[in-house]
C-alpha cells in the first residue's frame, strides 16, 4: 500500500519525530558488553548421485527397501557413522492429504543406510531421512516417493495363538506357486494382525475363514474368530474393518463365541449363509453373492430351540440344497438339529430307517471334530465327523446336501476306527479329502491317513522331524464355493496338504506343506516348503481370490 505524505497534517509528522528522537538516545546509551565467538557453520550434505538409487519406487508391501545416499560431513564422505557427530532418522507417513488420510508418521530406521521392510498398507508414500548436527542442532533433509501394493488377493491362512502374547491370536500369510496362481515367488508374513492394526487379536484362536460374499477383489473381508471375539478383516490389506458387533443387527449382550462357518456351496444364488455359535446360541446371515457389491447384509436372531444343550463347535458347511438352511449338533441330547431355510426354529429331523448307518436324531455319540469332502464316488459333498462313544472311536458320514429333513437314511455311513486306527483316541486335528476315500489325522508327531472303505488299518503318512514337534492342525487345499472351485480357482485344489506342528519347550511352531496323491494321500516328499510360525496354529484355510 502506497502512501501520499503529503496528506498527513505536520502536527503528525512532529510527533512521530519526538518519539523517535529519544528512543534514538536509549540506544545510543546501550553498551554492547557481549562475547561473541563467531564461526561458520559445518556443512552436513545429503547426495544420491552415482548411488544407482530411483528416483521413486514402487514396492510390493513387506518387500525390503534399500536406500544408501552419500552423506558429507565437512566436504568428507562418511563411511563410518562414529566419525561424523551426526543422527539419521528414516520415516514414512502418507502422500495424501485431506479428508480419510492417514496422518501416521513412522519411524523405520535410524542408521546412515536404510533396510527394511516396508509394512505399510497399500497406497503413496514419503520415505524421509533427516540428518541432524549434534554439534548446532541443524538438519538437512531427503524425501523420495514410494508406492506400495498390496499382496494379499489369496495364497494360504495360519491362524495361531502368539508364542510371546499368550491368550492372543494372529494372523501368517503363505504365497507360493503351489498356493497362488501365476506366482514364481515365495513369500512368507507372520503376524500380520498386531503389525497391520497395532496389537494381536484377544483370545484363542478358533477359526480363519474367508467367505467370498461378493465376486470382486477387495468387497470381502476374512472372519478372524477366538474365544472372546469375531472380528472382520479386509482381505486385502488385513485392515480390521468389522468389529464384533457390526456383524449384527441387534448384537448379542454376551461375546463368547465358539465357532464360525459356511452353509451352503456356492451352487445357486441366495442360497448361502454364514454361522456363528455364540453363547450357545445360533446366528444366521443369509447372503446373495454380487459381482460388485460387497457385505451388506448381518447375523439375525438366534434360532429359536426347544430343550437344546450344549451345541458343538461345527456345523454343516456344504448343503446343496435349500432343504436345510443350518445344521448343529447338540452334544447333550446327542442329535442333530436344522432350520429350514430362513426359518427362526431349530427342528428335528424325521424318523430315521433302521438301516440307517445311525439315527441323527439319537446318535448316541459325542462329536469331536468334522470336515466335508465328497470322497471317491460321491457326486455331492458329505459331511465326514470324528465321534466317540465311551472310549470307542467313529467315522460317522452323514449326507445333508441332497437329503431332505423327513429323508430316512441320513446317516450314509459308520466306520468303527479303534482297532484299525492308532492313536486315534489322541487325534488333535482331522481333515477329509474331497477326491479320494480316505481322512488324515494328526495324533503326537504323526500324521496317519486311513482309507475307510479299504477296511485296513491306518498309516502313518508323515512323521515330524522332531518327537517334540507335536502336530496341532492339518488341512487339504479345497474351499467350499463349488463355482470357483470349478473355474480353477483354487489353487492346487485337493493336491496339497499343509501340516502344523508345535514344539512346546522351543514355543516354536511350524507350517509343512507337501504335494500329495489326492486319491490316496499318499505325500511326495521329493519337495516341500517350510515355514517357521511365531505360535501355536489352531486353523488354516484357503484365502479366496478371483485371480
Amino acid at each position: 500500500m502506497k502512501y501520499n505524505l503529503s496528506l498527513f497534517p505536520f502536527k503528525a509528522v512532529a510527533y512521530f519525530s519526538l518519539f523517535v528522537f529519544p528512543f534514538s538516545l536509549l540506544v545510543s546509551c546501550y553498551k554492547d558488553k557481549g562475547n561473541y565467538d563467531y564461526h561458520e557453520l559445518e556443512t552436513v550434505a545429503i547426495d544420491t548421485t552415482n548411488t544407482q538409487m530411483l528416483s521413486e519406487y514402487a514396492l510390493m508391501r513387506f518387500d525390503s527397501l534399500l536406500l544408501e545416499p552419500k552423506i558429507y560431513f565437512e566436504g568428507q564422505l562418511v563411511t563410518d557413522e562414529a566419525q561424523a557427530p551426526l543422527d539419521y532418522l528414516w520415516t514414512i507417513f502418507s502422500a495424501t492429504t485431506g479428508m480419510g488420510a492417514n496422518v501416521v508418521i513412522d519411524t523405520i530406521g535410524t542408521q546412515r543406510i536404510l533396510n527394511t521392510p516396508i509394512t505399510r498398507t497399500g497406497g503413496n508414500y514419503y520415505v524421509q531421512l533427516t540428518v541432524t548436527n549434534r554439534n548446532d542442532g541443524i538438519r538437512q533433509f531427503f524425501r523420495i516417493p514410494v508406492s506400495v501394493s498390496e499382496v494379499f488377493d489369496g495364497g494360504w491362512m495360519v491362524f495361531y495363538e502368539r508364542a510371546d502374547r499368550p491368550g492372543y491370536s494372529d494372523l501368517a500369510l503363505i504365497f507360493n506357486p503351489w498356493t497362488k496362481l501365476n506366482v514364481n515367488y515365495n513369500r512368507f508374513y507372520t503376524n500380520l494382525y498386531e503389525i497391520t492394526n497395532g496389537e494381536p487379536l484377544k483370545g484363542l484362536p478358533i477359526r480363519c475363514f474367508d467367505i467370498a460374499v461378493s465376486l470382486a477383489s477387495g468387497n470381502n473381508y476374512v472372519g478372524l474368530c477366538t474365544d472372546y471375539t469375531l472380528v472382520g478383516v479386509s482381505e486385502n490389506g488385513i485392515e480390521r474393518a468389522l468389529e464384533f458387533n457390526d456383524f449384527f443387527h441387534e448384537p448379542p449382550t454376551t461375546m463368547a463365541p465358539t465357532w464360525y462357518g459356511q452353509h451352503g456351496s456356492g451352487v445357486m444364488s441366495g442360497q448361502n449363509s454364514e454361522v456363528l455359535i455364540n453363547d450357545n446360541q445360533i446366528y444366521v446371515n443369509t447372503y446373495t453373492y454380487s459381482a460388485t457389491e460387497g457385505r451388506n447384509t448381518r447375523f439375525s436372531v438366534p434360532k429359536i430351540a426347544n430343550a437344546i444343550g450344549t451345541l458343538a463347535p461345527w456345523n454343516a458347511e456344504l448343503p446343496q440344497t435349500l432343504n436345510y438352511g443350518v445344521v448343529v449338533y447338540d452334544q447333550t441330547y446327542q442329535r442333530f438339529r436344522y432350520a429350514a431355510w430362513n426359518s427362526a426354529h431349530l427342528e428335528e429331523f424325521g424318523a430315521q430307517s433302521p438301516d440307517a448307518a445311525f439315527d441323527v436324531n439319537n446318535t448316541g455319540m459325542q462329536l469331536l471334530m468334522g470336515d466335508w469332502g465328497k470322497g471317491a464316488n460321491m457326486r455331492a459333498p458329505f459331511d465326514y465327523l470324528l465321534m466317540t462313544k465311551g472310549q470307542e472311536r467313529y467315522l460317522a458320514v452323514a449326507n445333508f446336501s441332497t437329503t431332505a429333513p423327513s429323508d430316512a437314511n441320513i446317516g450314509v455311513r459308520l466306520y468303527p476306527m479303534s482297532s484299525l486306527c492308532p492313536d486315534i483316541d489322541k487325534a488333535t486335528s482331522f481333515s477329509a479329502s474331497n477326491v479320494g476315500s480316505f481322512i488324515y489325522y494328526t495324533a503326537g508327531n504323526k500324521l496317519y491317513t486311513f482309507a475307510y472303505d479299504s477296511n485296513q488299518p491306518a498309516t502313518v503318512a508323515w512323521e515330524a522331524p522332531s518327537a517334540d514337534e507335536q502336530l496341532t492342525c492339518v488341512r487339504i487345499m479345497k474351499y467350499y464355493h463349488s463355482t470357483i472351485y470349478a473355474y480353477g480357482f483354487v489353487p492346487s485344489a485337493d493336491n496339497l496338504v499343509h501340516i502344523a506342528t508345535w514344539n512346546e519347550t522351543t514355543r516354536q511352531g511350524h507350517v509343512y506343506e507337501y504335494r500329495i496323491n489326492p486319491a490316496s494321500g499318499i505325500l511326495s516328499t521329493d519337495t516341500f516348503y517350510d515355514y517357521p510360525i511365531p505360535g501355536k496354529v489352531k486353523d488354516m484355510a484357503w484365502k479366496f481370490s478371483m485371480q
